[in-house]
């Protein structure tokens, strides 16, 4: 056991006198995942890339002006497939859930024959929302006038129809929206003429086909309001560079500066990441033992085990090692899982896919977290929603709670996030300052790295094709 160790980096990381770095490290993911005992899934190998987006600065009236906002409503939002709900939280007929972004407000209802529509939230009389919130009905019926339509759309009744001979019944139906499901998570688009959701996807379809969420369930799902950009907000977790300063608890665990980053000058509508755990950043100086990077990992997440001998290296063990050991018996013990054939690149590590626009999701079972990010009203407000979709064996268990913050309430509280809401809490400290940041900048540009942070230049490219038509 280290005996100075205090759950923290202090003992590596002097802010004042930070290493210097003047060659980029190897891509630790490219050097670990060969030598693991149970291979990872063979996208995560096969279709590693180099290429990234040509280096250039960023404007940053992308994230500030009313006119590149509103540019944005008309010509990309109003396009592309957008997540809506998962399938666990309307998993009956009648269930229907309310999506509402940049002014535009879908229903999303499962069928009696178990499939799913999307329709225009608005009732064809006088344009009330046909449905306010998540609810459970066996026909849409608006709150005005009792106006009346089918789950599927169609018309069922007219009060005083007498007093409508305009109307045809036939062809007043409500107006459709397209929707499609991808791995559990059902999508909208508004555009009727868009391409497949799967066409969309590109070849990311193909690289999921070593991951199953079908045993998973959300446990609960956190909205906070932001006064910052949308993609502001998003950028936060397209990268790991900022973990050294802005999550210091997590450099010994993970290579921060040596993440593989993974996008293709074809697929415009996903990138991804894979950070390894069990090996420390290249930040730290003088380099952590292994033991420490250990306990860097039971202090924080397994306070229990930390000095304990279950929490101690064995001869010849690595922390990666060490690590994997612990977490099959947590789950055995804490969630009766049996997780001991799954490779470590889902046990420990963090893989994250960026769905164009605004859908994050982690494949891994150890980081089972979605974001999904949305414009507020104007360019300097957004909505961050995390959820966690957690394994289960037997009986799915039922949806968790919907838990919204407002601006400047704390995540890191949240009982339900775990030791997730502490770390989310940090992000949160940098985000509410970073739009009054950028409007008081000298340079009106924003320099990211070419590598580390390729992903945000990759998807503004994408931004750019969809504003250019």
């Amino acid at each position: 056991m280290t005996d100075n160790f205090s759950g923290d980096t202090k003992t590596h990381f002097d802010p004042a006198q930070p290493p210097e770095q003047h060659d980029a490290p190897a891509i630790v993911p490219r050097i670990v995942l060969p030598k693991d005992e149970i291979p990872p899934p063979r996208t995560l190998v096969d279709d590693a890339s180099d290429w990234v987006p040509a280096v250039k600065p960023i404007d940053i009236k992308r994230y500030t002006s009313p006119e590149f906002h509103q540019a944005e409503i008309e010509k990309m939002w109003s396009r592309t497939w957008q997540f809506g709900v998962w399938s666990g939280d309307i998993p009956n007929a009648g269930d229907i859930y309310v999506y509402r972004n940049v002014g535009q407000s879908v229903i999303i209802v499962r069928q009696r024959d178990g499939s799913v529509k999307a329709f225009r939230n608005s009732c064809l009389h006088r344009g009330r929302e046909l449905c306010t919130e998540k609810t459970h009905q066996e026909q849409l019926r608006c709150p005005y006038h009792a106006f009346t339509w089918s789950l599927e759309g169609d018309l069922k009744w007219i009060p005083a129809q007498w007093d409508f001979p305009q109307i045809d019944r036939a062809g007043f139906s409500l107006p459709e929206v397209r929707v499609e499901e991808w791995n559990g998570f059902f999508f909208i688009n508004m555009d009727k003429n868009a391409p497949s959701l799967h066409s969309y996807l590109g070849k990311m379809v193909d690289q999921w086909k070593d991951w199953d969420w079908s045993d998973r369930y959300r446990s609960v799902t956190v909205e906070r309001k932001l006064n910052c950009n949308w993609k502001a907000a998003m950028d936060a977790f397209i990268e790991t560079l900022h973990v050294y300063s802005s999550h210091p608890e997590a450099a010994l665990l993970t290579p921060d500066t040596a993440t593989q980053y993974d996008m293709y000058p074809d697929e415009p509508h996903f990138s991804r990441f894979h950070s390894i755990v069990g090996w420390a950043s290249a930040n730290l100086s003088p380099e952590p033992s292994q033991q420490e990077v250990l306990d860097s990992y039971t202090s924080v997440y397994l306070p229990e085990m930390f000095g304990t001998p279950e929490g101690d290296l064995s001869e010849g063990e690595s922390a990666r090692e060490a690590l994997r050991r612990i977490a099959v018996q947590v789950y055995r013990d804490r969630m009766g899982l049996d997780v001991s054939q799954m490779p470590n690149s889902e046990l420990l590590d963090g893989t994250e896919y960026l769905i164009f626009p605004h859908f994050l999701i982690w494949p891994s079972t150890s980081n089972p977290l979605v974001y999904r990010f949305r414009p507020g009203e104007t360019p300097d407000s957004c909505l961050w929603e995390t959820s966690l979709y957690l394994k289960y064996e037997g009986e799915q268990p039922a949806p968790g709670p919907i838990v919204k913050l407002d601006v400047g309430e704390p995540m890191r509280d949240i009982p339900e996030l775990g030791y997730v809401g502490p770390i989310l809490q940090q992000d949160c400290d940098n985000l509410e300052f970073i739009q009054n940041g950028m409007k008081a900048s000298g340079t009106g540009v924003l320099e990211v790295a070419r590598y580390q942070e390729a992903r945000i230049r990759h998807y503004h490219e994408t931004i750019d094709r969809y504003l250019a038509n």
